[in-house]
């Protein structure tokens, strides 16, 4: 269910991920490069590797220094400076020697982990035929020359040869800090070109950008809305409701998108509470309980607690709920609290799944959108899956149609992915194991949002002087007004 909440929101904002943290990586990466090609480069991927690992712990030591945040290899920094004296030798830190105490132990840093897919993507960085990562001809290079002319000759100067030569004074590293992720120029040619990347306003953009570009507007006009800094959780609401106003019609598409993102959360984060009471079912005896003890324990509960659920169908209960006026946030916040029953949670839970899939039926143009961006076969759950099996059965009664449901969709296919994992990836994720036709506890879990990369989007848009504490500045406006 998750995985499909991630691939659609993946689409929403490529070129930007959950570690992307930075927008200034991308001109130091791309400057990188070139500084490397221009000192006589060898096609050995060894030595392309230690470049950017110095490259990487210089530049946490550089931030660190000035207090920085949102840099790879950060907390290391924070030590060395906190335990060295005037000069910091950092070539051992730089190594993939296992022995070191190393900034990051990803074997090409933050470069490798995070930052390269995503500047391919942008159409910054490729392959060489070496297998080496280097900037593009076009915007690669471009990048990298706006970086260096952004801090200067003499700067550009000091900091290849501190990457050459992996030791640095605090003078020098008081001198590189220009260099640092907060400091592009609010008037300079680099800021530009990175709003001019990010919206996709060169007509060679790769075909992906402007969905990119639709959202950081979607983010601006939540921020204005607001009048202050975008909150990611905040920012997701925002996007839930249809506006008062109407928006463009490329802007609506996207927003509509993320309206069915957030229903796919708000589903999965469902399905998960129905998975933690199963758990609590099967842990409530020593020896656990069968497929039949568990289907008994859910409708004794419905009859306990909610007389309507076991004589009212599915579809009544669903159709007579007001899905435009459902209270999503408060049971989203129920869901994903760590406090509560979790019988009660489940409550709350299928009421939601009801909610979700009339909501769906009411919006024509929502359901559009769910289904072009979501799959609704095979393999892979999602919103679609799951609402289109509660619609074959819908004329049952609530308590024996959720109580199938948690066999089929919840305890079976648990064991079911559990075991691909095992087999696939020899990664062991029981919750529960089957014992003589019993299923045995083996632990809990908690409902877990996903997290659809706005708040490095969020930071990107500030980092290029967009968005501040009141919402967007007058450069964030006018990027606003031009995208509208």
């Amino acid at each position: 269910m998750q995985n499909s909440g991630v691939l659609l929101y993946q689409s929403l904002l490529p070129g930007i991920s959950n570690v992307t943290l930075r927008m200034r990586y991308y001109g130091y990466y791309c400057w990188l490069s070139e500084a490397y090609a221009r000192r006589g480069a060898t096609s050995d991927f060894e030595a392309w590797r230690n470049w950017v690992r110095r490259a990487e712990a210089l530049y946490a030591l550089v931030s660190a220094q000035a207090g920085e945040t949102g840099v790879g290899g950060i907390d290391w920094a924070n030590r060395r400076l906190a335990a060295s004296g005037r000069i910091i030798d950092f070539e051992a830190a730089a190594s993939t020697d296992p022995s070191q105490e190393r900034y990051l132990r990803q074997s090409l840093g933050v470069f490798g982990g995070a930052y390269y897919s995503q500047m391919a993507e942008m159409g910054l960085f490729t392959l060489n035929r070496h297998g080496i990562q280097v900037a593009t001809r076009d915007l690669g290079r471009r990048a990298a020359t706006l970086f260096a002319e952004a801090i200067g000759p003499d700067l550009a100067k000091l900091l290849r040869r501190k990457i050459a030569q992996p030791h640095v004074s605090l003078r020098d590293l008081d001198r590189l800090e220009p260099i640092i992720p907060s400091r592009i120029d609010a008037e300079g040619e680099e800021r530009l070109f990175y709003e001019t990347l990010l919206f996709a306003r060169d007509d060679g953009a790769p075909t992906s950008a402007p969905s990119r570009a639709a959202t950081l507007t979607l983010i601006l006009d939540a921020a204005r809305a607001a009048e202050e800094w975008p909150v990611p959780e905040r920012v997701r609401w925002h996007l839930f409701e249809p506006p008062e106003q109407m928006l463009a019609d490329d802007l609506e598409a996207q927003r509509l998108k993320w309206e069915a993102y957030q229903c796919q959360d708000l589903m999965q984060v469902a399905c998960a509470a129905l998975l933690a009471w199963a758990i609590a079912i099967i842990n409530s005896t020593p020896h656990g309980r069968s497929l039949p003890e568990i289907r008994a324990e859910i409708i004794e509960h419905f009859a306990a607690r909610e007389e309507d659920m076991v004589l009212q169908s599915w579809r009544d209960m669903r159709m007579a709920l007001r899905s435009a006026d459902f209270a999503y946030e408060d049971a989203w916040d129920t869901l994903i609290s760590a406090r509560g029953a979790a019988a009660d949670k489940a409550l709350v839970a299928i009421e939601l799944m009801a909610a979700l899939q009339q909501r769906l039926a009411d919006r024509s143009d929502l359901a559009a959108a769910a289904a072009q961006g979501l799959p609704d076969r095979g393999s892979a759950h999602s919103l679609l899956t799951e609402i289109l099996w509660l619609q074959r059965g819908e004329g049952e009664a609530v308590a024996d149609l959720i109580a199938d449901y948690m066999l089929d969709r919840v305890v079976r296919r648990h064991s079911w992915v559990a075991m691909q994992k095992l087999r696939r990836q020899r990664d062991y994720t029981f919750l529960f194991e089957q014992r003589d036709n019993r299923f045995v506890y083996l632990g809990t879990y908690q409902p877990v949002a996903t997290t659809p990369r706005l708040q490095p989007a969020i930071q990107f848009l500030a980092d290029i002087h967009l968005l501040d504490e009141n919402g967007p500045t007058a450069l964030g406006l006018a990027a606003l007004e031009r995208a509208q």
